[in-house]
């Protein structure tokens, strides 16, 4: 593999109460790529994003991001990974409210500069002209860009995605695609997301992993899987 390594874990195992939910998982990530993670519910891909952005802990093997060990409590690193995973909102506060009270929780972001970052944050995702309304009144596609626009308050090198397409409708399918595209294009952000719409990681995705088992049962570029006409779903099974 070619390229700037953002993220390199090493034979990780985690289990919940004595069962074994990731057995022995090794991949990288380079800088710029997005990664699509697919597999059955229960292969473990939540408990790996889980891992990668030290919400699990207990675990064992090597998690090394930047070339640097990753540590839960390094302030550097928590500000360089964004996700959208178990993101919740005050429904009773206006988009722009929830913005702002995330953006005063960073420490990472000057504040003679947030309200800046704010408005670059809501023409990014597209909420410009909602900022003001009740985030309770939004549709699901609309809290789905406030949920990546709070990912991306720190400018994060890895952003990290659990399903990031359910429930949006095509249209809100493709509108965020083409900010994933647009992150990766413009600033080098290096994604992981996990979906079980195969035509969206297709579309998406340079490399592929395919949990199965708690284990990597198959792991290429999209172009490879392509052109060898690899089946998606059987290896799913």
């Amino acid at each position: 593999m070619s390229g700037t390594i953002i993220l390199d874990v090493r034979h990780l195992q985690k289990g919940y109460k004595n069962f074994p939910v990731l057995k022995d998982v090794t991949f990288q990530v380079q800088q710029g790529h997005i990664l699509g993670l697919i597999g059955k519910n229960g292969a473990g891909k939540t408990t790996l994003m889980k891992s990668v952005l030290g919400l699990n802990t207990g675990y064992q093997g090597e998690i090394f991001f930047q070339g640097e060990k990753l540590d839960v409590s390094s302030e550097k690193q928590k500000s360089q990974i964004g996700s959208l995973v178990d993101v919740t909102f005050y429904g009773d506060m206006s988009a722009y409210q929830n913005l702002k009270l995330a953006m005063m929780l960073t420490e990472s972001v000057p504040s003679e500069k947030r309200e800046m970052r704010m408005q670059e944050l809501l023409t990014f995702v597209g909420l410009e002209s909602a900022s003001k309304k009740c985030v309770r009144s939004f549709s699901f596609g609309m809290k789905q860009r406030l949920a990546l626009a709070l990912a991306l308050i720190t400018k994060p090198a890895l952003l990290i995605l659990d399903e990031p397409f359910v429930g949006l409708d095509p249209i809100g399918i493709e509108d965020v695609k083409e900010l994933l595209r647009k992150l990766c294009r413009e600033n080098k952000t290096s994604i992981i997301f996990s979906s079980h719409q195969l035509n969206e990681v297709c579309d998406l995705a340079d490399d592929i992993i395919v949990l199965n088992d708690g284990m990597i049962k198959y792991s290429d570029t999209y172009e490879n899987t392509k052109n060898q006409g690899t089946s998606l779903v059987e290896l799913m099974r």
